[in-house]
């Protein structure tokens, strides 16, 4: 079994199983500001600071501030760090869908995708058309992505936001069993006390889920809490 892709944080990736699964798809989401973006960008820079490379398909706007905090964490190179990570910004649903196909482009040189996030655009688009469309079209994004990562032992991750639920008044993600299908590991983030975050594994191929992890996000990138 290839090894997998560190997020850089010791209780995210004990939770994980070891990190991102290659030949995978990895599912992160959880409310605004719970930590998301840093999981799936601190994955990416640990793995370019390791000498290899990292693919994100930026469809929020991505921080280029805390891109060099984490690519010169540690006293490293960020400019060596930032050589080996491609990123590709879409302004648009169409222009996401365009940089999902042309990772494709990418698969032989890299060994970590991410798409952060998947369902932005979505959330606007299905108010513009057809929802159930919009979805599949999600759902195709990710097929593609689950395909390149069979067949170039690639991990996948892309973040993923919540909505309420009017029955149980509770957050769930986005998305729902369609984009669940494609995910073999779930992993919900949240704000917890104390300036913590928690980690909740929701789907794992070789865990079972309802395991947590805290950890904290510092100018340097994650740090370990309380696991349990």
């Amino acid at each position: 079994m290839s090894e997998r892709i560190p997020t850089g944080c010791e209780a995210i990736d004990d939770l994980l199983g070891g990190g991102f699964e290659r030949g995978a798809v990895t599912q992160v989401y959880g409310p605004p500001a719970a930590g998301k973006t840093n999981i799936v960008l601190s994955a990416a820079t640990e793995l370019a600071a390791a000498g290899d490379s990292a693919l994100v398909v930026d469809t929020e706007g991505l921080s280029v501030d805390r891109m060099e905090q984490l690519a010169g964490a540690g006293d490293r190179d960020a400019d060596d760090v930032a050589s080996r990570l491609i990123v590709t910004e879409a302004y648009t649903f169409e222009e996401q869908e365009e940089a999902v196909r042309d990772t494709e482009e990418f698969s032989d040189i890299v060994d970590f995708i991410a798409v952060d996030s998947a369902t932005g655009f979505y959330r606007l688009q299905r108010t513009e058309q057809d929802e159930g469309e919009a979805l599949r079209a999600v759902g195709r994004q990710l097929a593609h992505l689950l395909s390149l990562a069979r067949k170039h032992d690639i991990a996948v991750a892309f973040t993923n936001q919540v909505y309420t639920d009017i029955d149980s008044e509770q957050a769930r993600a986005l998305g729902g069993h369609t984009l669940n299908h494609w995910s073999a590991t779930i992993l919900r983030v949240d704000r917890f006390r104390g300036g913590n975050r928690r980690a909740t594994l929701e789907k794992h191929r070789a865990k079972a889920a309802g395991e947590t992890a805290q950890f904290k996000i510092t100018d340097e990138g994650l740090v370990s809490g309380e696991s349990r």
